[in-house]
């Protein structure tokens, strides 16, 4: 038997990909080993799974299981509901605008500072500035629901609107940035003649009044989960890539380039700051705790990698790939049990930085296709890019002392370029509390290497590229108790971290004392 709803409410909207996109499809792909979600016409699309299980867990996070539960639906054994929740695919609204891009990714074996064995993958992904088709439908079991209901709904709006909810994968490594835009909300009651009447009329109902609104919102349905986002500042002090996937003619090594809104910028993946930020944390911890040499296995391979970079505190803040126990259980470098095998995501999320220089696709396809140096010089002038420099490099025989064969190439190298700030957001939620402290001090500590100098990002850090210069850092907190909420007095002054709070150096000097194995 159908069951009897009063009201049906809708959410529509256009979610616009602030970064870019992957949610992965099924299926053998020739040009990349995570291809993206196709439809039954072979068009891209976002699955409406992969929508209702984003905004689920942060409803879960926002409201608690049990109201989660009533509304999304539950199964427990015999026992449980149908979701009142409808999501949509989400198709996109730019397809004629925009084209698939795949990123190369590789892990850095922590023993040899080279590429890690079995670590090299590459993704496809949809651009910066893709906009894909919203649309929410909630149903309302009764009258004395509707408010419950709508607060969560709004709540869930309010969130996708400040870009509080990531999807797809890897989003703490750049990828899964949307905000909503253009945003519906209406309702069709269907418990009444009247609302009956008015939903056969329209398909959408009426919009609910900012009074219907506020009357949900007063009833303090949930509290947005705490977070910390760090905005820096920075330049170049020379040369800085991150080297593309393929090779141009008249140049064999190109920096990497992403689509945004239809042009083309330079692009330091989220991945690629995440990934040097984690190495010098890690180094952090291990000089400071005699007691966590790295333990390096004879065989390579996958394994090898996961075990090296598997430290107290970097896990948490990082992520940490799952481990099965002989149980099966898991576990995390701590030793505490979990119930399931599930990666842990970890409590930091850096964003895609681009170049503020905006090329169109003729123009940088006419840098690639240059067939000498000529050519090439011409191109970068056509765009806006005459600082840029073709860079020659050679490698040295050890026996002649000359030009060793086959060893000669050339690197097409940005200078004088101006760059988006760096973006990084930290889920308090996610940090343990006995160890939460000690993991913002560990952060800190890390940004303050790279204020100073001493962490290069992107291509050939060890041969002078990759320099980086801090100009400003800006943290703003959102939803912070004391003392937490005394992280937002911390600045930048003169090259130095400023108004550090004094419970986060007494918890690092606690943690660091404390013994731990690794």
């Amino acid at each position: 038997m159908a069951r009897e709803i009063y009201s049906r409410i809708h959410l529509h909207g256009v979610l616009v990909a602030q970064s870019p996109l992957h949610v992965g499809g099924f299926g053998d792909d020739i040009d990349t080993d995570l291809p993206l979600a196709r439809d039954g016409a072979g068009q891209f699309y976002v699955p409406g799974t992969s929508l209702a299980g984003a905004l689920r867990e942060y409803a879960e996070r926002l409201f608690g299981q049990g109201l989660t539960d009533e509304l999304w639906g539950c199964q427990d054994r015999d026992l449980g509901h149908a979701s009142y929740v409808l999501v949509e695919d989400a198709l996109i609204a730019n397809a004629d605008q925009i084209m698939v891009e795949i990123r190369d990714h590789v892990g850095i074996d922590r023993q040899y500072g080279c590429a890690a064995e079995h670590i090299k993958f590459d993704r496809a992904i949809l651009p910066r500035g893709t906009r894909l088709i919203f649309h929410l439908i909630v149903e309302v079991e009764n009258r004395s629901r509707r408010d419950q209901v709508l607060a969560m709904v709004d709540s869930l709006r309010q969130a996708l609107e400040r870009g509080e909810i990531r999807l797809g994968a890897a989003t703490t490594r750049g990828l899964g940035h949307l905000r909503l835009e253009e945003t519906r909300l209406s309702e069709q009651v269907l418990g009444t003649r009247v609302g009956i009447l008015a939903a056969l009329s329209s398909q959408e109902g009426t919009a609910v009044s900012p009074a219907d609104l506020e009357a949900a919102g007063q009833r303090g349905l949930g509290h947005p989960p705490p977070r910390l986002r760090l905005e820096i500042a920075w330049q170049p002090a020379g040369p800085l890539m991150v080297k593309a996937g393929f090779e141009g003619i008249a140049v064999d090594m190109l920096p990497l380039v992403s689509g945004v809104n239809g042009h083309l910028a330079l692009v330091l993946p989220g991945s690629s700051v995440k990934g040097s930020l984690r190495t010098q944390a890690e180094r952090i911890v291990r000089t400071l705790r005699a007691d966590l040499h790295p333990c390096w296995l004879n065989e390579g391979g996958k394994r090898k990698f996961l075990e090296a970079v598997r430290l107290p505190l970097i896990d948490e803040l990082f992520g940490q790939a799952g481990q099965r126990l002989e149980d099966g259980s898991a576990a995390t470098s701590s030793g505490e049990r979990r119930p399931s095998w599930l990666p842990g995501r970890g409590a930091l999320s850096v964003r895609d930085c681009y170049g503020v220089c905006r090329l169109s696709p003729a123009q940088w396809q006419a840098i690639q296709a240059a067939e000498n140096d000529e050519q090439l010089r011409r191109a970068l002038r056509a765009a806006g890019l005459g600082s840029w420099s073709q860079a020659y490099h050679v490698a040295i025989d050890r026996w002649l002392g000359c030009a060793a064969e086959s060893m000669l190439y050339t690197v097409l190298e940005p200078l004088g370029t101006q760059w988006e700030p760096l973006v990084l957001e930290l889920d308090l939620q996610r940090l343990p509390d006995t160890t939460r402290y000690a993991a913002l001090a560990l952060l800190l500590l890390t940004l303050r290497d790279l204020i100073q100098g001493r962490l290069p990002l992107g291509f050939a850090t060890h041969r002078g590229m990759g320099a980086v210069q801090v100009t400003g850092l800006q943290v703003q907190g959102y939803g912070l108790h004391p003392p937490l909420s005394e992280l937002d007095g911390i600045a930048l002054r003169e090259g130095r971290l400023q108004n550090v709070p004094s419970f986060l150096k007494d918890a690092w000097t606690a943690w660091v004392r404390q013994p731990q194995e690794a």
